[in-house]
Parts: structure tokens; C-alpha cells; sequence
């Protein structure tokens, strides 16, 4: 996944040149390729067609989060064939590597079975609509909904494996399926937002506001697969026009919190027990928080950087109070 990474910062890299560049800015293009901040969509459209265009020029960024725990890579590219229309694709990998590790060894220690999904990585592919509904005024602001497509691309097969680590052990080869009694229903489902985004210019500075709320069902934004129940879930972002060049903001994504613990598993499929040592694998889910920067260098035209740092809470059995992320978009 890094060497994917790496390729595809270094083709963006080689379009610098030979190709007519837009000015760069914001929305960057969000963790699920949607325009919009680092985790939160917004109303505005990516690189919308300007100078008489009929259809918007492509944009394309990387997102990397890391932590002493987990690692997310975010790939995507989003384009605007009409001034109110956004559509985009992304791949989002997260590294569970050391969480596999961990599960091996306190089921070892635990049942005398070690667990394993057999998975160092899970992947999901987004694929989104947005439609601008109501262009932003003096007084009102823009106001859009979205639908994305997501796909986990290897929960299935980790899944399968988990539940026939449970099986081998003795007394439980009729257990139902791990991650299906937890509450996990599909490896695919779609998400539905509204939002409404306004940038306040009579202010000292430049505020921009926006606002979103979600239907969805996905565990994990959707890392985890899906439930069955959907969930409305609100969302936010404030920033600061610093500078012309100059971004600050902060944002809040709430989610659902539909999986049961492991442990919870095995109380009611494994004549009551509770392991101490499974008692971290709660898979509650937590709120995102991010504190984010985005620059807009003058010397290149079209490109946008960002970084930030971000609370993500508890990722099935660590809780991860600080990520760094880092981000670059490019608008052609």
C-alpha cells in the first residue's frame, strides 16, 4: 500500500507540468474523496468548471494518518462535469496489523486458541455523488446531499476466519459468527448526507461554517462493514481564513456505535465466560475530532497541503487519542 502511495503522489507530481493548472484552495477532497475538510463533507463542489469551462478540471489528493497503534492510507480523485454536480472515487487502507497481533495472543491466552482474521490490512473503495442543491449568498449558504457507495473489500474473508478460529475450539464448533452475532450484516452499503456550508466574509476574518448530517449504517465508516440499522449522525466544521494562503478549523464527525464485544460473544455462546484479557475488544465506537492547517503554497499553482492531528477514540480495542494526518491535493 505505501509503494501505491508513493506512485501516485509521484504522477501527480509529474502533471505539475505540461497541464493548464486551476488555483488551489479549498474544499480539499475529505478521507472518503468528497469535498469538503479532512473528515466532514461539504456543500461546496471540488474544482468546479470556471472561465467559461462546461466541465470542471480533475482533482486528486492523499491523505496519511498515523499513530503508535494504527495507519490509514486515503487515495482519491473527485470531478465536476457541471458546476453542481461532484463525482468521485477513493481507496482507503487501514493497517491491522498490530491489532491482529494482539488478538492472536490474548485468545491464546485467553481460550488456548489463538484468533487470527488473517488480515494485516483492511481496504474499502468509495464511490460518490454530489449534487449542489442552493448556491451560496450573501446570506445563505450552499446547500448540497451526496450519496457514497462503499465497499470493504476484505471483511468477508476476515470475518469467515475469525468465526472458524471460535469453531476449533472445543464446545463451540456450533457457535454462530463472530462478527455476525456482534452485530455486522453486510460488506457493502451506502451513506447519505445533506450539508449546508457558508463562508462568513463581514467578520474580522473569513469564518467558514458547515454543517452535515449523515445517514449511514457503516461500522468503522465502513472498515468494519455495515449493520442493519441505519443511524443519523451529525457533523461539523469551523475554520479560519488566516491568510489568503492560510486555513485553520476544527471538526467533529459523531458515528454510530452498533458492534457488541467480544466478550459479550462468548458470555452468550461460550457458557458465560468473560476473559479478562478480551475485555479491551470492546469494537465501541467513538466520535472523531480533528484539528487541521491547510496551506496553499504560491509557488505551485493548483496544489493544497494540510495537516493536522485527531482524536478518533477507540478502534476495536485501543483507544487512539492522537493520529497525525497529512494531506495533498492537487487541483489540475
Amino acid at each position: 500500500m505505501k509503494k501505491m502511495l508513493i506512485v501516485f503522489l509521484l504522477a501527480v507530481t509529474c502533471l505539475f507540468f505540461g497541464v493548464q493548472r486551476s488555483e488551489a484552495g479549498i474544499p480539499l477532497l475529505n478521507i472518503e474523496g468528497l469535498g469538503g475538510g479532512a473528515i466532514v463533507p461539504w456543500a461546496y463542489i471540488a474544482n468546479p468548471p470556471k472561465d467559461g469551462q462546461q466541465i470542471g478540471m480533475p482533482s486528486a489528493g492523499a491523505w496519511f494518518w498515523t499513530s503508535s497503534d494504527y495507519d490509514f492510507y486515503f487515495l482519491n480523485a473527485a470531478i465536476s462535469p457541471h458546476k453542481r454536480v461532484e463525482l468521485g472515487i477513493a481507496y482507503a487502507n487501514l493497517d491491522i496489523s498490530e491489532l491482529r497481533s494482539d488478538l492472536k495472543a490474548d485468545s491464546l491466552a485467553a481460550l488456548g486458541a489463538g484468533l487470527d482474521g488473517n488480515e494485516d490490512d483492511l481496504g474499502m473503495i468509495v464511490a460518490h455523488v454530489k449534487l449542489l442543491l442552493v448556491e451560496e449568498t450573501d446570506t445563505l449558504p450552499a446547500i448540497a446531499v451526496s450519496a457514497e457507495y462503499k465497499k470493504s473489500l476484505n471483511i468477508e474473508d476476515m470475518a469467515d476466519d475469525l468465526t472458524a478460529g471460535v469453531r476449533s475450539i472445543g464446545g463451540l464448533s456450533a457457535a454462530p459468527g463472530l462478527l455476525e452475532w456482534m452485530g455486522y450484516d453486510d460488506d457493502s452499503g451506502v451513506d447519505f448526507n445533506v450539508m449546508a456550508t457558508k463562508l462568513w466574509k463581514n467578520t474580522p476574518l473569513p469564518i467558514l461554517t458547515s454543517l452535515s448530517i449523515r445517514a449511514t449504517k457503516a461500522n468503522q465508516t465502513g472498515f468494519l462493514g455495515f449493520s442493519d440499522d441505519w443511524k443519523i449522525q451529525p457533523e461539523a466544521t469551523v475554520a479560519v481564513v488566516a491568510r489568503g494562503d492560510l486555513i485553520i478549523g476544527a471538526e467533529y464527525r459523531s458515528k454510530p456505535d452498533e458492534l457488541n464485544s467480544v466478550n459479550e460473544y462468548l458470555f452468550t455462546n461460550a457458557g458465560g465466560i468473560r476473559p479478562t484479557q478480551l475485555n479491551k475488544y470492546s469494537f465501541e465506537e467513538d466520535a472523531f475530532v480533528d484539528f487541521f492547517v491547510v496551506y496553499l503554497p504560491p509557488s505551485i499553482p493548483g496544489l493544497t497541503l494540510a495537516a493536522g492531528v485527531a482524536n478518533i477514540g477507540n478502534i476495536v480495542h485501543t483507544d487512539v487519542n492522537s493520529i497525525w494526518a497529512f494531506n495533498a491535493k492537487y487541483d489540475f
